[in-house]
Formats: structure tokens, sequence, C-alpha cells
């Protein structure tokens, strides 16, 4: 594999809060100060990405579609380049390139921490921050080998493009890197993971939510076994987070939230005090005012087949609450809300739009253990899991008698309004008889389960799902072999020797 001398601080750091400059200057000093397992655990805090993911991806994906104009509409470059699969134009938040450069970031900081670590006299003593550090390192990796490079595919990842997989401090302008391969990279975020698994302790933390716990990491887990398709370990993780009966880790969309007003639902989706939540990460965003009234976002054809008018014990009509905001044209799902954190003092008047984020949930590694066991012909258990949760998003808390016979009813009866003529997906793992709309009917949950989170677009990489966009009267088509599946590198790191993906 060929090297590239790259400047790493231009291809990752350039874009991020801090300039390289800055950052290069203070390394050095921070890294003098950690001398304790408190200041590592004070570092960490930084070895999270600062931005999200959530508007490019579900902007790329089939849940969104051109309002073309209405009040409070509004038309963005960021939110134009994601729907028409173009290389963004614009740095800024919400942005792949501001993305990129923020995981890098945090993979920084978590090698700093794991440097301080192998150098301190009682490393014993930083067992939990080593966890802590590791596994922050390969959820950051994960995150953009999974957007940057193809989906990982057993058959190909030995020689399709990786990303940069960083395990040393930066402590130079200069250096060599290369983009590796997927499979190289996936080695690398498993022996991250399953190490960090063993070394974390949640009495570490004092709001374990917004740490990696061992429920968050295994949520991680379940989550990095699904892409890979080892089923028995996407079971075997999610047994450990999903004990006892499953349905109480979930949110209570059919009991107390349906009391709430839609700002007691946004405060209450992003709540430490959630127990579905298991890790939260605070990221620089203007994602929770964008996603109902940019141009490109939920409409009312793509609204009206995700969320029946009524629910009850339909397997779609889910107590979601759908909202316009006191607007026709602004629809979505209330989860998410802007805070400001303010920059120089309490007395600023200037800072960043924030937002607190729900990376993993346990409605997650329910679904993903449904479908490992569908994957798996163990239905039985499968549908145990999709009981489950259904009870929390039913009108009357029952759920239905779901069997092969009643899921494949949901996809010949054309009557229905959540019914869709064609399914192409199509994965590297074979998909065959029953499977086929067992599999498809837990997708179809996914997608609203998790509407304007993002997670779409990665169900759709993973089975090779075609997307049909509209756009200005056109049909617009991203097919199975689209290269724009693959999120083109920031231009800095282009220019800077990293190979770009394939146009």
């Amino acid at each position: 594999m060929k090297k590239n001398k790259i400047y790493l601080l231009a291809a990752g750091l350039l874009f991020s809060l801090s300039g390289c400059n800055d950052y290069l200057d203070k390394l050095p000093d921070n890294r003098t100060t950690l001398d304790s397992p408190e200041a590592v655990t004070e570092l960490l805090v930084s070895a999270y990405p600062n931005a999200i993911y959530h508007q490019f991806t579900e902007t790329m994906s089939d849940l969104v579609g051109d309002k073309v104009e209405g009040p409070y509409v509004y038309d963005v470059p960021e939110n134009r380049d994601a729907y028409l699969w173009n290389d963004h134009t614009t740095e800024d938040q919400d942005t792949p390139t501001y993305y990129w450069a923020n995981c890098y970031e945090a993979i920084a900081h978590a090698n700093q921490a794991l440097d301080a670590i192998n150098k301190a006299g009682n490393p014993e003593d930083y067992t939990a921050q080593k966890g802590e550090a590791l596994i922050c390192r390969a959820y950051s990796h994960f995150m953009l080998v999974n957007l940057f490079s193809k989906h990982y595919n057993p058959t190909t990842a030995s020689s399709d493009m990786g990303i940069p997989y960083i395990e040393e401090p930066e402590t130079v302008v200069f250096a060599d890197y290369e983009r590796g391969t997927v499979q190289q990279v996936y080695e690398k975020i498993e022996r991250d993971l399953v190490e960090g698994l063993t070394l974390i302790r949640d009495d570490a933390y004092s709001v374990a939510a917004y740490h990696f716990t061992k429920d968050a990491a295994n949520a991680f887990a379940s989550r990095f076994y699904l892409y890979k398709g080892e089923w028995d370990k996407v079971i075997e993780h999610a047994d450990k987070v999903l004990t006892g009966d499953p349905a109480l880790m979930l949110r209570d969309w059919n009991g107390t939230y349906q009391s709430m007003s839609r700002g007691e639902i946004m405060a209450k989706m992003v709540s430490s005090t959630e127990k579905a939540n298991l890790l939260l990460c605070s990221s620089n965003t203007v994602w929770a005012r964008g996603y109902y009234i940019w141009r490109f976002s939920l409409v009312s054809e793509i609204k009206d087949k995700l969320f029946p008018g009524t629910w009850g014990t339909d397997p779609f009509g889910f107590a979601y609450r759908p909202s316009d905001a006191g607007y026709d044209s602004n629809h979505h799902i209330p989860k998410f809300d802007e805070y400001f954190k303010k920059a120089g003092g309490v007395n600023a008047n200037i800072g960043y739009p924030m937002m607190m984020c729900p990376l993993f949930v346990a409605e997650e590694v329910l679904l993903n253990r449904a479908e490992a066991y569908a994957m798996n012909n163990d239905f039985g258990k499968a549908f145990e899991d999709l009981k489950s949760f259904h009870t929390k998003r039913t009108g009357n808390g029952a759920a239905p008698d779901i069997t092969v016979d009643y899921i494949n009813n949901i996809y010949t009866d054309t009557d229905l309004p959540y019914y869709e003529e064609t399914y192409n997906a199509e994965a590297f793992y074979p998909i065959e008889g029953d499977e086929v709309n067992v599999i498809r009917f837990v997708l179809d949950l996914r997608k609203r389960e998790f509407i304007h989170e993002g997670l779409r677009w990665f169900d759709i990489r993973r089975f090779n799902m075609e997307v049909v966009h509209m756009y200005e009267g056109s049909e617009m088509v991203l097919t199975k072999n689209d290269l724009r599946r693959v999120i083109q590198l920031p231009r800095q790191a282009i220019a800077n020797g990293l190979p770009a993906n394939p146009r």
C-alpha cells in the first residue's frame, strides 16, 4: 500500500474549532499536566467528536424530499449538497469535512491520553481511562471508515481503501500516513474495542451517560458486528445490554411521552436520566434548528407513509407524535433542541450552537439483536424482540402477534398506507426465503425509529439499496454501484497526499 506524507493537521484538524497552530502550541503543555488519572479523565472528555453526521447522512437517504418552498423553509448549501449527492462545497458545521476534522481531533486526544498512561509510573491506576481512550479511538475510526470508505464486504475489504488509523500522538506537523484497507481498519477497531471492553469501569464516571460505559461500549460492539455481518457476536454483546425485560429500557412513547409537550419531549429525548440513552455527546451543530426547516427534509408524502394518522396495533402505527411546529411544511418528530455555548465567559454575547445527541440507545441494540436473530433464522427470538419494541409504541401497549405470515401480509396488502411496491435491498450476505420480509420489517422499524438521526444511510449502504430523490421535477437515482455512495475525502486531505475516492 502506497504511503503518503500528509499534513495531518490540515487533513484532520484544520477545520476544527481550534486552529492547527494553537493545537501544536498547546499540545506539549497539556501533556506535561497529565500526571494523574483525574487529569487523563478530564482530557478524555475531548475524545468524543464535537460534531455529528446527522445532516448529511439523513439528507442523502430515502427519508427526505424537496419541499421547494414554504414558510420558514431554508435552502442552505450543506443541505443541498447532501440531497444532490454532490461532493460538498462547504466545510462548516454539519458537513463531512467538519465531521472528519472533529473525529481526528477526538482521536488525537485519545492517543494523547494513551501516551500519558503508557508513560505513567503506575499504569495500573489508569485502567479505566485506558479502556475509555481505546473505545473512543475505535469509535471515531469506525464512523470515519463507514462514511469515507466502502461498506465492509468480506470479499473486497482487503482491497477497498480505508482511512488513516492513527495510533500515536501527533507531535510533528508532517508524518507518514496511509489509507490502508477497510479490512485493516476494521481489524484495528476490533482490537481496540475488545481490549477497551475489558478495562472500562462505570464507577469511574460522575455522569455515566456522557461516557462509554459497559452498556454503551457493548451497544457499539453490537453495531460493529452488525455492520461486519457476525450475527452471533451481535447477539452476545446485545445480551450484555438488554438484561431482564428489554421493554423496560425503551423510550415510553405510548406512556409518559404522550402527556408531554413538544418541548418536554425534546428535552427528555436527550436527557441523561432517560434510561434508553446509553451514550450522549454534546456537539457543535445547527441540526436542532435545521432538521425540519431546511428545504431538503421530511416532506408530507414520506411522512404520511412512515407515520399513519392513527396509532394502535398496526405494525407502523406508532405513538411518535409527528409535529409541524406551527407550519404545514415543517414535519418532524420532536427529538433535538439547541442550546448556546458562550465563548469568552458568562457575559459573552457570542458562542456556538450546540446540541446534546444520543449516539447509542437501547432501541438500536434491540433491533440489532432482532436482525441478527433473523439472519440466523431464529425467527422465534427475533419476534420476541420485535414484540418488546412494539409494547412501547402501540396504542394499547399490546404488541401484535408477530409471525412470518403477519409480516408477509404487510408487504403484499397494497391497501396498507406503508406498503411499498419494490424493495431493492441486496447485501453481501445471502438473504432468502422468509428472511427477506423479516429483515425488511426490521429495517422499516429502524428507519422510523431513527428518523432525523442519520442511521438510515448506513442501512442503505450495507444493504446496497437504491435511493430516489425528486428535484425540480426530475427523478434522480443513486444506483447500487454509484461511486457517490462513498463520501469524498476533504479537499485539504487530498491536496496533502491522501488518495481521493473514485468518482
